[in-house]
């Protein structure tokens, strides 16, 4: 890549970021932070894969400690439900846990963001 391409990205990028930063859907809730990135990307994971169940546990055992404690990620967690972003479902094997998908409209907003992610890198 030369360094052209590179700056180029570089500031579609930027621009890129900042624009989704001010969105009041998920991707703005996306950009608030980079735990609130990584559970939407995990949320994001098991909507698109059934076999990818993502609790409250799960997320406090895979997201490394310095991203977040577990009541920051319990407060977004419940900031995105409020939202409407995310959908808490019960487990049927034991009521006590709680699993994560993303909202329809959500998902389809995310599906969209990847479609453009792909056209982004190939500039």
């Amino acid at each position: 890549m030369t360094n052209n391409a590179a700056e180029y990205k570089t500031e579609k990028y930027l621009q890129e970021f900042y624009d989704l930063s001010n969105t009041t859907d998920i991707k703005g809730f996306y950009y608030e932070t980079r735990l609130h990135s990584v559970i939407v990307l995990e949320i994001s994971l098991a909507s698109f894969n059934k076999n990818h169940p993502v609790s409250f546990e799960f997320l406090c055992e895979t997201i490394p400690k310095k991203l977040g404690k577990r009541t920051t990620i319990q407060t977004i967690l419940n900031e995105g439900l409020r939202k409407g972003y995310f959908i808490k479902t019960i487990s049927e094997k034991d009521k006590r846990i709680k699993f994560y998908t993303l909202e329809k409209d959500s998902l389809s907003v995310i599906e969209k963001w990847w479609t453009d992610r792909k056209e982004f890198s190939t500039t």
